[in-house]
């Protein structure tokens, strides 16, 4: 049996690329970026006032007082989308909106309620002004060709309203590899169908569904095989010859009902792994068909929450160029007793809130309340537990 680290190693050691493909940038949101992104032009892309008001020579104002106030001519106006057309000329000021260019030669902004109008063509003002206040310089937010986002940045709606600032139309994404879901087991059913004596919902078809959505994939659920292994095979065979990636659950123990590794074999997969020293989710297999990777979790539903997240989100992660592939760990004070398992290692269900962690009771892998109210997982070295007050290392879960 492996160590979780061992584990984690194999996995993203496995070629798989998830490719890529041009999107729209008006599509892209949620979608990973391939390549990086720089700014084809600089931002802003000319100098613009941040004020309504009148744009002026500073020198001009140099000397200006409230008993004294400097009166310059108004010789025109700068709007936004509607620029000024001449330079600046000694004791002379334009009005200005907000956004508007600032024409060459103008290097100060004043407030329009810094100002008071003296007929239609003057205007006085009763202060000194600061040369370059209330200016946005052109460059002074982006240069043109910085680099903006990185391969396996997310397209977020904020970041997607920054690309389009910049009229960019479609932008290179990661492709969404497709993921087919299975599971076997006489014992369950489907979502919204009737329950018989002893049976179950298929609950982790549908955890699978919606995590893999949430990532970046494309998923299908393939459906409910029995313990039957001409069934098993055929289903698994539909779903392989569909999936770029495979994700199974249940049939990975050594049952006499746990048919996977006998599937694995009969089709020609790879068995990169088959068991891991951890809790919950011990009895995994990975196994590879070509450039296809299948992930075969455990039957509890809280081990394949479990499996998931610390071993599927780092390859996908991965996949996409999302950086870093694993994502650090954290430091809290435990809130209660982190008990260890004498010979694996603990991932225990946990809400961390402020500087504290606090295990959730109950851990075991069918609580399927657990994963529901858990925002983090302790990780517990075997036979080390954590008492109250000393530090414990935790895992986010659910970003």
């Amino acid at each position: 049996m492996i160590t979780y680290r061992q584990a984690l190693d194999l996995i993203l050691a496995l070629p798989f690329d998830a490719g890529m493909e041009m999107c729209p940038l008006l599509d892209s949101v949620d979608r990973f970026l391939a390549e990086p992104v720089g700014a084809p032009w600089p931002m802003p892309r000319f100098d613009n006032s941040s004020m309504d008001g009148f744009a002026a020579r500073a020198e001009d104002l140099h000397d200006a007082t409230t008993d004294h106030p400097a009166r310059l001519s108004i010789v025109g106006e700068s709007a936004a989308g509607r620029a000024f057309a001449g330079e600046a000329a000694p004791r002379t000021a334009i009005r200005i909106s907000t956004g508007a260019p600032v024409p060459p030669g103008y290097d100060a902004i004043i407030p329009i309620e810094n100002a008071r109008l003296v007929g239609e063509r003057d205007v006085e003002f009763p202060a000194p002004a600061v040369a370059g206040r209330y200016i946005r310089r052109r460059a002074s937010d982006v240069a043109e060709g910085q680099a903006l986002f990185a391969r396996g940045a997310r397209v977020t709606p904020a970041v997607l309203a920054f690309l389009a600032s910049f009229n960019i139309p479609a932008v290179r994404v990661a492709r969404r590899p497709r993921v087919a879901i299975l599971t076997g087991g006489d014992e369950i059913v489907a979502h919204g169908a009737p329950l018989g004596e002893g049976q179950i919902v298929g609950s982790s078809l549908y955890y699978l569904d919606a995590e893999l959505r949430a990532c970046g994939c494309e998923p299908r659920i393939f459906g409910i095989a029995r313990d039957h292994l001409p069934d098993l095979r055929a289903l698994f065979s539909e779903a392989l010859a569909w999936g770029d990636i495979l994700v199974t659950t249940a049939g990975v123990s050594v049952g006499p009902h746990d048919l996977m590794g006998r599937v694995v074999e009969e089709l020609g997969g790879t068995t990169i792994l088959h068991q891991v020293a951890i809790r919950p989710g011990k009895p995994m297999l990975v196994a590879t068909y070509g450039a296809k990777v299948h992930f075969g979790f455990p039957g509890n539903p809280v081990s394949t929450c479990c499996n998931f997240e610390i071993f599927l989100k780092p390859f996908l992660r991965r996949a996409f160029g999302i950086e870093p592939t694993v994502r650090p760990t954290e430091t809290r004070i435990a809130a209660g007793r982190f008990d260890a398992d004498l010979r694996r290692l603990f991932f225990v269900y946990t809400i961390i809130d402020g500087d504290t962690a606090r295990p959730l009771p109950n851990q075991n892998s069918a609580n399927l309340l657990l994963p529901a109210m858990a925002n983090a997982l302790a990780i517990i070295k075997p036979g080390d537990t954590v008492e109250t007050g000393e530090a414990v290392e935790v895992l986010r879960v659910g970003e």
